[in-house]
Order: structure tokens, then sequence, then C-alpha cells
């Protein structure tokens, strides 16, 4: 079943002028972008996002690279919405969620990820960053049984927990993660303000602690 969620503007603006718009202004590079409107963990306005795909005043197709939902692919269509070649259609898209996001939760994120990203194409503003879930201050690479950490920030909850590089986490809460996108949900459900507890392996030896905001 296609788990796409897709949003479609006409908005009185040349497609030129879309085309610089759908990536937030910042250092030149064809392999990476930052797309306004999405969300990410690192406070940066937009998220950080790999160039799969590029046609100009046609096409962008990237790989989201931050959470929440790393991984999904974003697409942004321009074109002419009639044979007059005004006004212009934009079509975004994201894909490639998975089952572990239960529908209703992505299509309430959706709506707003969808008019922040038109709201920056109308007006060029964007907005400060929005509580997506709680920032364990780590990243997370999946695998086949557990989220390995990585990049963990010093004095993060990851790292006052006690998690290392490399350590396995399997349990947020009494709630057993396996991918990226539960995580995320998991998270996000949470109060940020309560002691979260997480568990872990390290190599063969399972550990848990109960850490404060």
């Amino acid at each position: 079943m296609d788990d796409g969620l897709e949003s479609v503007s006409h908005l009185e603006i040349p497609r030129a002028e879309v085309w610089r718009r759908c990536r937030l202004p910042g250092p030149t590079d064809a392999q990476e972008c930052r797309i306004p409107g999405f969300p990410s963990m690192d406070g940066a306005p937009g998220c950080a996002a790999e160039v799969l795909e590029s046609a100009p005043q046609k096409l962008l197709r990237c790989r989201k690279l931050d959470m929440p939902c790393a991984e999904t692919e974003i697409t942004v269509r321009i074109e002419p919405a009639n044979a007059a070649g005004w006004p212009t259609r934009v079509t975004l898209r994201q894909a490639g969620f998975g089952d572990a996001l239960p529908r209703d939760i992505l299509e309430a994120h959706w709506r707003q990820i969808a008019a922040d990203f038109r709201l920056y194409l109308e007006r060029e503003v964007t907005l400060p960053g929005t509580a997506w879930g709680l920032d364990l201050g780590a990243l997370f690479r999946q695998t086949p049984v557990g989220l390995e950490a990585t990049a963990i920030v010093a004095g993060g909850l990851v790292d006052r927990a006690g998690l290392r590089d490399g350590d396995l986490l399997l349990t947020v809460g009494p709630i057993r993660v396996h991918d990226l996108s539960q995580l995320w949900t998991v998270l996000a459900l949470l109060p940020a303000d309560r002691e979260i507890a997480l568990g872990w392996s390290r190599g063969r030896e399972w550990r848990e602690a109960l850490v404060g905001p």
C-alpha cells in the first residue's frame, strides 16, 4: 500500500522563484540541502536532505537525513497548472514511512508540514522550532534488532542515561522500539518534563536507567 502523503498548491509565483524557494538559503552543495517546512531535531529551520534528483524549475527529489522520519523521501514537483502556464502548481510529497506510524498521527503532522512549506514559498517565513517530541540527544542507526546509538551529545538525555556509541537502544519506557519511525512516535507522545526509562544492550549485557529531563 502507498504510504505517501501529498499536498498540491496553486501559487501566483513564477516557477523560477518557486524553485529558488524550495531550498533554504545556505552553502551551495549539489548533494545536500535544507527543505523548508519540515521538522528537524537540530533546531535549524527546515530539514537536512540528500539530493537524489534535481531538474531546475521542475523536480527536486531528496532523502531526509534527520529525525523525525529520517530516510523518508521528499519530492517537490513544479509545473504550470494549465496550458496558459499560470498559476504555478507545486506538488509536495513525502513517502517511505513504513507501517510503524499510525496514519492519523502522520496526517496531523503532514498538515503542519504542508502549511509551513507553503508559508515559505509564499512569504519566505520560517517558524521557530516546533516540539515534535523529546530530544534524546543522539542519532540512531537502524539495525535488524534495534537502534544503534551514534553521535551522542554530551550532557544530553542519552549521555546522562549512560549509553555510548554502538550501544543498542531497545526500550523507551515500557515500549520495545524496533525502528526509527516507531521511536519518533513514542517520543512524540512522552511528556518532556518527566523522567524516562531507557533500556539498551552493550554487547551481551542488558542495561537500563531512569533519567530526568
